[in-house]
C-alpha cells in the first residue's frame, strides 16, 4: 500500500503526541502512514514519528563522537580531541531532555532564551569540522556578533541538521560557508554548499516530514531534519528559509527574532 502525496505544513513545537494510539499501518517504503493518506507526522505519528525523529537528529552527535574516537585509537597525540567527545556526550543529553519535553502531551511551550548566535554557530562548525575533512570538504565562518532569542537549544539542532546535510551535498574540494547577519528585527545564520541544490519542486517540499530529494538516494536517513529544524526554529519566533545558492548548491537560512537590548 502506497501513500498518497502529503502536504501538510512542519509541526508544532510541543503538539501532543498520542502515545496510547493504536500501531499504524505502513507504506511498501517502510514508513507508518495516517489515516489522511499520507506519511505520519511528528504530530500524529505515536512514537513512530518521535523515535525515528530522535533517531535522526542523534545521528549528527554521534558521528562526530565515532570520528574522535577513531582519531584517539589510531594516534595517542590525539587525546586532547576527549573534551570535544565530552561536549558531544553533553549535547545528546540535552537533545534527549529537547525530545522528551518536545513529545510529553499537554506540555506547555518552554520560554524563548537569549543565545550568542555567532558562539553558538563557531561551536556547530568545530564540532563538525571533523566529519567535513574526512569528506574534503572545508567549513568556513562569517559573520558578527549578535544576541537572538530562542527555544533553548533549537539554533544549535537546526545548524547540525544543515550543517550534515551541506556537507554531504558539497563534493570533494568544495566549501560549506557558514555565514551570521543581521536583518532588521531577526538574525539570520545561513548555511552555503557547493552541491547540485534543489529544484523549485523540492524547494517547497523539502520541509515536509519523510521528505527526500533525488540527491539523498542512497544515503540513510528518515527525512526529518529540516522539518524538525523548521518547527523548532517557528516555536522560537523565527522561521528556516531554503533557496538556490549562486554557487549552484543550496543556502539555508535558519532565522531568530534579534534580542531586544
Amino acid at each position: 500500500m502506497r501513500a498518497r502525496p502529503y502536504d501538510a505544513a512542519p509541526p508544532p513545537y510541543g503538539a501532543a503526541l498520542p502515545y496510547d494510539a493504536a500501531p499504524l499501518p505502513y507504506d511498501d517504503t517502510g514508513l507508518p502512514y495516517d489515516t489522511g493518506g499520507g506519511p505520519c507526522d511528528l504530530a500524529s505519528g505515536g512514537p513512530y514519528g518521535l523515535a525515528a525523529a530522535a533517531a535522526h537528529q542523534l545521528r549528527g552527535p554521534l558521528s562526530s563522537i565515532r570520528l574522535r574516537l577513531q582519531m584517539l585509537q589510531e594516534d595517542r597525540p590525539h587525546i586532547a580531541e576527549l573534551p570535544g567527545v565530552l561536549g558531544e556526550v553533553d549535547r545528546l543529553f540535552a537533545l534527549l531532555d529537547q525530545i522528551l519535553d518536545w513529545g510529553a502531551a499537554g506540555r506547555t511551550r518552554p520560554a524563548p532564551r537569549s543565545v550568542e548566535v555567532l558562539d553558538a554557530a563557531a561551536a556547530r562548525v568545530d564540532a563538525w569540522s571533523v566529519t567535513a575533512d574526512d569528506q574534503g570538504v572545508r567549513l568556513d565562518l562569517t559573520g558578527t556578533a549578535a544576541t537572538a532569542l530562542q527555544v533553548h537549544g533549537a539554533l544549535e539542532h537546526a545548524l547540525d541538521v544543515l550543517l550534515d546535510n551541506a556537507v554531504k551535498a558539497g563534493p570533494p574540494g568544495s566549501t560549506v560557508t557558514c555565514a551570521v547577519h543581521v536583518t532588521g528585527q531577526h538574525v539570520h545564520v545561513g548555511v552555503t554548499d557547493e552541491g547540485p541544490g534543489m529544484t523549485d519542486e523540492e524547494l517547497a517540499r523539502a520541509q515536509r516530514p519523510f521528505w527526500r530529494g533525488a540527491s539523498a538516494a542512497g544515503r540513510r536517513g528518515s527525512g526529518l531534519g529540516l522539518s524538525i529544524a523548521a518547527s523548532l526554529l517557528h516555536a522560537s519566533g523565527g522561521r528556516l528559509g531554503l533557496a538556490r545558492a549562486a554557487s549552484g548548491g543550496l543556502t539555508a537560512t535558519a532565522v531568530l527574532p534579534l534580542a531586544p537590548d
